[in-house]
């Protein structure tokens, strides 16, 4: 059988893998013109000071019932001897399981996983820009060639695709190109525009891209951080830095990666939030069992790890925590100091309402902010939080599997849990290792970052860029803005060619709401503009429609696994 895989980032090397591990005399062929297995965004040429967002320990996409190592497993072993008098090796002698590799280094990793394809693989380093129907297989052509790939199905696994930019940034777009100004849109941070020393830019976003900015933007312009004899991080200039004016609708960047542990073992989950549950409305009717199972994971952790702070046992508590219908009155009365009750709506929204009478009180108000998020992260006395952080990861694997199941009403499915929902997951979650915000912190007192505020709002005015927030008083002007975000991927603006011809013959739609690649939920075969699913064409990764849990595959029966397995077999059933 042949088959085409478009993308060779860690989603292609991954359905690559399943097709292997489950098909024999296989010919694969896979394009892509950035390397095979880290593709663009993981690829060895980018700066080391890019780093990926979880620890080599959490990092097991491919394992499975094959058993190829997780990052953490293949540096003990394989990787050793691979990186072993590299420029990579001192990095790799350093690493210990809570650290964050690099992304070159992780790179290298993806790399060697893609290279353990049994089957016969042929690379061809270009852009896929055409796929038609060719007799009872698919015709691939490749950008530059005279003739097609001829194979039996052709997979789409871009990962993150170019997006054009919308009316908003072109307008942004326009007005610095006629004042002498520096705009960058959305995207992913990978290199930076040409700064002065001391200039003034804007950071709008204040999530894992922001931190990535960041970086490049003062280490990546020669500035070192170091400790002081009392052990406090500070950053000494290099001078070559701009003024870096951070903020976003929130104000505050993503919380700190946890890295304690819990004292009380994993909490019993899913408890009130199961796939059980009724009901088609997110926010109205599911969202109350979402916030009791982070509660119930919240306490399970406070009344068995710290239980000289609670006037009762959990026994005893538990019972009437799942019973009770005014559950804060029962935590006051067991949980005696307001410090150690779960404040959601703090956690959610912690600038909500908050006025500041200078800019000055606003940066006080942060630091206090991150130093603490980073002592709650790290003290096992705060282990608590990492109660609720399971039974929120519990809530949205029930969440998926829900939305799979058809079981939430498709409009609140986007609005509420793609849009609401899932990021708040990942603000809470999924944010920058500690060491980054601890870098923020010393930035910040360096007078190198200096932050905006909540509800940020950037506007052009006297050929230059305004910033506000309604909780500082004052503006900020600036020659340049960076958006600090990734870019909504949707048919309708993707640079994609390949995804650009198959929209313009009706021959793939996009998803209502999302604007994303539609896919027949079962088998991510590609829907048609008239519904009807393609018997030889399939597509995953970021651009495509539906939610699933992220590449750690801490759920694995959601994660990037079970949908490259199951993707694999359906392409596998198609036959030459």
């Amino acid at each position: 059988m042949r088959i085409c895989i478009v993308g060779a980032g860690p989603r292609g090397t991954g359905v690559l893998q399943r097709l292997c591990a489950l098909g024999t005399d296989l010919e694969v062929h896979v394009v892509d013109p950035y390397p095979p297995g880290p593709g663009r965004i993981w690829r060895r040429a980018q700066p080391d000071l890019l780093w990926m967002n979880s620890p080599v320990s959490g990092v097991d996409m491919f394992g499975g019932p094959d058993g190829l190592p997780s990052l953490w497993d293949w540096f003990r072993g394989e990787g050793t001897h691979l990186l072993a008098g590299g420029e990579l090796a001192g990095e790799a002698s350093r690493l210990t399981e809570r650290r964050f590799a690099s992304r070159p280094l992780a790179g290298t990793y993806y790399e060697w996983i893609f290279a353990q394809a049994s089957a016969k693989v042929r690379v061809h380093r270009c852009q896929a820009v055409d796929v038609r129907d060719h007799g009872s297989g698919q015709a691939v052509w490749l950008e530059g060639a005279t003739e097609p790939l001829i194979v039996d199905a052709v997979i789409l696994t871009q990962g993150h695709v170019g997006t054009r930019p919308g009316p908003a940034e072109l307008s942004l777009a326009a007005f610095a190109d006629s004042h002498g100004l520096t705009y960058r849109p959305p995207g992913h941070a990978e290199d930076v525009p040409s700064l002065r020393p001391g200039e003034s830019v804007l950071l709008r976003g204040l999530g894992l891209t922001f931190i990535d900015q960041m970086t490049l933007l003062t280490q990546g312009r020669g500035g070192k951080f170091r400790r002081t004899a009392a052990g406090k991080l500070v950053y000494e200039p290099s001078g070559e830095e701009p003024i870096l004016y951070a903020g976003s609708r929130r104000g505050v960047p993503y919380h700190a990666k946890p890295a304690s542990s819990l004292l009380a073992g994993p909490p019993p989950l899913p408890r009130f939030f199961t796939h059980e549950v009724s009901g088609l409305d997110f926010r109205g009717q599911l969202w109350p069992l979402v916030v009791k199972e982070i509660l119930g994971g919240y306490y399970h952790e406070l009344f068995l790890g710290h239980p000289d702070r609670t006037t009762m046992s959990w026994d005893e508590f538990s019972p009437r925590f799942a019973e009770s219908p005014d559950v804060a009155s029962l935590i006051a009365s067991a949980v005696p100091d307001p410090a150690d009750r779960f404040n959601l709506v703090a956690l959610a929204e912690p600038m909500a309402g908050l006025r500041f009478g200078s800019r000055a009180e606003l940066t006080a108000w942060m630091h206090d902010y991150l130093t603490a998020d980073l002592l709650r992260r790290s003290d096992p006395r705060h282990s608590a939080e990492l109660g609720a952080l399971a039974g929120l990861g519990s809530a949205v694997m029930t969440t998926i599997e829900l939305a799979a199941a058809g079981r939430i009403d498709p409009v609140s499915r986007v609005e509420d849990v793609e849009r609401w929902f899932l990021p708040f997951g990942s603000y809470v979650s999924s944010g920058p290792p500690q060491r980054r915000l601890a870098e923020l912190i010393a930035l910040s007192e360096a007078g190198i970052v200096r932050f905006l505020g909540p509800e940020l709002k950037v506007s052009t005015k006297d050929g230059c860029f305004v910033a506000s927030s309604p909780a500082v008083p004052g503006v900020v002007r600036a020659t340049a803005l960076i958006e600090a975000r990734l870019a909504e991927p949707t048919l309708t603006t993707t640079t994609d060619p390949l995804l650009n011809a198959l929209f313009a013959r009706g021959e793939c739609s996009a998803e209502a709401g999302t604007g994303r690649l539609a896919v027949r939920e079962s088998d991510h075969r590609l829907l048609t503009k008239t519904g009807h699913a393609h018997p030889r064409r399939f597509a995953a990764g970021p651009f495509v429609a539906g939610i699933r849990a992220s590449a750690s595959d801490t759920a694995p029966e959601f994660g990037f696994f079970k949908v490259n397995d199951a993707l694999a077999r359906a392409v596998l059933s198609v036959g030459g």
